[in-house]
């Protein structure tokens, strides 16, 4: 029994090691190849694929529902039936998808100039709406029985698919946009299809009881994968709506950058909730709070590093016509910053089984995002993708509030250090202000570089047998 549970323990670490590896390998890949489609598309067709990529996000919650998430869930309780399950969820979503693209069929003019995009492009998004959910049920089919092996190998396939053959095509096609979505998005969908036909041939049969299943497991959590896609995806779409596609593009690079720190906090969570629920499992709350504050240094001495390197990575991303970017980076990391500290608290939520107060304070930063977004760029369209920078902010920022309000009513705010977390968020806020007048000023910043790091490597030197210890210790 003893043996049968550490072999257990054993797959799910390597599982979750293995998942952390693919989301900074496959992650890094948008990354790297950023600057080459950045000097091969002009701003304007940049700008525009940002928009037409935030759209999908968007349209693919409200057309998935989110109802792959349900399949770990359903696995406990429909093992033996798990393939009918997925082939009937799968036929939900592709029923909903179908609904959705007739209405906006009929009211297409409505459509175009709301997504601003033609009609081409919006039939080509509805087929890969309607057959991404097939790849999103299969992967997370693996991950529930820690498959990760084939996870692994069908992410690769996709994400290399597709980002090689968008690059060939902008090479060789004079519409450098068209080449780029079809590039991106029709390798997806043959992929798409081949596990739709797959899912469809091993389910055999639709049972409508799993409809009901799954909407009562996945609706209430909607609105809040929803509004975080809004929050990021929003600002992209009201740029493009009230500045134009040229800013869309800087504010694109700028989040390119951001995306560095977002993948760190991504994969750092990874590690930190299997650890924290079952800490709180244990009331280990003295270590909870030792080890939280380790967490939140670590995470705050790096995102400190790409703060420093902003110019940097902004030139390499897009080259000298994007630098105007380096501006939104600032309250971006720092934004950054508020979501790696409010997702402690989200975990102890979701630990304590409150998800309609997770999607709630999303649900309310998203909208107050929004609005203030719509009040300022109109003001000042040319400064639009900085204004949304700092809106983005404020948005996580009073996702950080309500979160740590929402874990205080259920008398759990004393397992964090609250004074800690204050000080280490003003501290950001302040040092991010001052990087943002010494990105002018190359010489006095590079000085401050070299001494941050001699200082980093000297604290590690001294420290170095405690380091050694705390990795190489088996829990």
């Amino acid at each position: 029994m003893i043996e049968n549970k550490e072999k257990k323990a054993n797959i799910v670490a390597k599982a979750g090691m293995w998942y952390t590896i693919c989301n900074f390998i496959f992650r890094g890949m948008a990354f790297i190849t950023t600057p080459i489609f950045t000097r091969l598309l002009t701003k304007s067709e940049v700008g525009s694929f940002s928009n037409m990529s935030s759209w999908i996000n968007i349209l693919t919650v409200l057309t998935a529902l989110d109802l792959h998430s349900s399949i770990i869930r359903s696995k406990l309780e429909h093992e033996d039936d798990i393939d009918s399950y997925i082939w009937s969820i799968l036929s939900m979503s592709t029923f909903v998808t179908i609904i959705l693209y007739v209405f906006v069929f009929i009211f297409q003019d409505f459509f175009i100039h709301l997504f601003q995009m033609e009609m081409k492009y919006i039939n080509i998004m509805f087929i890969y709406l309607l057959l991404t959910p097939a790849y999103l049920m299969l992967i997370t089919k693996q991950r529930a029985f820690f498959k990760y092996k084939f996870f692994v190998v069908l992410t690769g396939i996709s994400i290399i698919f597709s980002t090689f053959s968008s690059l060939i095509l902008v090479l060789f096609m004079n519409d450098k946009l068209f080449a780029r979505f079809v590039g991106t998005y029709i390798p997806q969908i043959i992929i798409g299809i081949i596990i739709y036909i797959y899912l469809a041939y091993i389910g055999k049969k639709i049972k409508l009881k799993y409809w009901k299943y799954a909407t009562f497991i996945c609706l209430p959590l909607v609105p809040h994968v929803l509004s975080i896609y809004l929050l990021s995806a929003s600002d992209k779409v009201i740029i493009t709506k009230i500045s134009g596609a040229e800013y869309t593009a800087i504010y694109s690079i700028a989040y390119s950058c951001y995306n560095i720190v977002t993948i760190l906090y991504d994969s750092m969570n990874k590690a930190w909730a299997p650890w924290l629920l079952e800490a709180l499992h244990y009331k280990k709350y003295v270590d909870i709070k030792k080890v939280s504050k380790i967490y939140i240094a670590i995470f705050f001495l790096i995102s400190i590093a790409v703060l420093m390197f902003v110019p940097e990575l902004i030139y390499i991303l897009g080259g000298k016509q994007y630098m105007l970017a380096i501006y939104c980076l600032p309250p971006l990391i720092t934004s950054c910053v508020f979501e790696f500290i409010y997702t402690m608290y989200v975990n102890i939520e979701f630990y304590k089984k409150k998800t309609m107060s997770v999607a709630l304070a999303t649900i309310i930063a998203t909208i107050l995002n929004i609005i203030l977004n719509f009040i300022f760029i109109p003001i000042m369209p040319e400064y639009g993708y900085i204004i949304a920078a700092y809106t983005t902010l404020i948005g996580y920022g009073a996702l950080f509030v309500l979160h740590y309000y929402l874990v205080r009513f259920m008398n759990m705010a004393f397992v964090y250090d609250i004074k800690y977390i204050i000080m280490i968020l003003i501290s950001f806020i302040v040092i991010s202000v001052i990087f943002n007048f010494l990105y002018s000023y190359t010489i006095l910043r590079y000085m401050i570089i070299f001494i941050y790091t001699f200082s980093i490597l000297i604290f590690i030197y001294k420290n170095k047998n405690k380091i050694v210890n705390i990795l190489l210790k088996k829990s």
